[in-house]
């Protein structure tokens, strides 16, 4: 009986830490350094282009790997002026400066013994003068970071890092006299840069089999898909032939993209699924493993176990639905299919 109390009393105060465990987790930009000399602006107003501006994606925190938002603890434009305040020399010049938002978003995975972070990040700084913006600087990078120990401080130092690199960097640079904008072509920028790539202005795709995003956006197979075999409905192989004509069986791994009869589908880890096009946006339907939950407390039914629970692993794999971004090829979770 006095076991049985122990266990109980554990599990009690496991429930109260878990309670505890922080709702949100925060992205503080965060500066230390010396003044940027001879910078070039003064002060800084944000467009937040991003499809989802509530958070910037998730990390997973405390014994349970609860996943968590992360957010600003105050307007992410404040955070920005702020900044712009401890870099700035004694006399920095009188010209404001526009922030674009495009991307950035927090990603944790955990998967045999190892904890995985990712950042996307993507923005870009225009000068503004008389309602004209020229592009100073932009950046488009992805961030990883792996490691056996808990990764959430990593990916989060890193791109804070990464952030106020750039960020410094463009405070010395004069805007590119080229590259001229209205603000109205800031804000639908995404449509501007499709309105350049072939595969997001054709209805009609070529035939074969696509090794990279490059190749498929250009609309220009590596192989001729000489056939497709399909079991359930999905594809379980596909055979090509290369620039030698030889027949050969490629594997998924090697594959980003088919056309078969004018239908894509995409490679992913799971298998071949097929790609949709929806507002000038391609999308599919796709497995993914939802983020490790380390252990959950649930009921044991061992008779071997003194305590009435016990925590165990929880591995989940579910669909969601994908976006593919124009810009690179990479995937982007929009949401879980329920």
């Amino acid at each position: 009986m006095k076991l049985k109390t122990i266990y109980s009393a554990i599990l009690f105060l496991t429930g109260l830490t878990v309670m505890a465990q922080d709702k949100v987790k925060y992205f503080e930009l965060e500066y230390n350094g010396t003044k940027v000399e001879k910078c070039l602006y003064n002060s800084i107003r944000l467009l937040d282009s991003r499809e989802d501006t509530s958070n910037f994606g998730s990390v997973r925190v405390g014994m349970l790997d609860k996943e968590v938002s992360v957010v600003s603890k105050e307007s992410f434009e404040t955070q920005l002026g702020v900044l712009i305040t401890k870099m700035s020399g004694e006399i920095p010049g009188n010209s404001p400066i526009l922030f674009q938002l495009r991307r950035l978003k927090f990603v944790e995975k955990a998967e045999a013994g190892k904890e995985y972070g990712y950042c996307f990040f993507r923005a870009s700084i225009f000068s503004s003068k008389d309602n004209n913006y020229r592009l100073i600087s932009a950046i488009d990078t992805f961030m990883v970071v792996e490691s056996k120990k808990e990764i959430t401080k990593q990916i989060i130092d890193y791109a804070n890092k990464t952030f106020v690199n750039f960020f410094s960097n463009a405070l010395t640079k004069e805007p590119k006299q080229n590259a001229i904008f209205s603000l109205n072509e800031i804000v639908k920028i995404d449509s501007i840069e499709k309105a350049k790539i072939k595969v997001y202005t054709t209805n009609e795709y070529v035939n074969g089999v696509y090794r990279t995003f490059e190749s498929f956006k250009d609309q220009t197979p590596e192989y001729s898909l000489f056939s497709i075999t399909f079991e359930d409905g999905e594809i379980t192989e596909i055979k090509a032939k290369n620039d030698k004509n030889r027949l050969r069986i490629i594997d998924s791994e090697e594959v980003y993209a088919i056309v078969n009869n004018g239908k894509p589908y995409i490679s992913a880890e799971y298998g071949y699924y097929p790609l949709v096009k929806n507002n000038n946006d391609f999308y599919f339907i796709g497995d993914d493993k939802i983020n490790y939950i380390k252990g959950q407390v649930v009921k044991s039914n061992s008779i071997f176990n003194p305590t009435e629970y016990v925590y165990t692993p929880l591995p989940i794999t579910t669909q969601f639905e994908i976006k593919i971004d124009h810009m690179n090829g990479k995937f982007m979770r929009v949401k879980e299919v329920k």
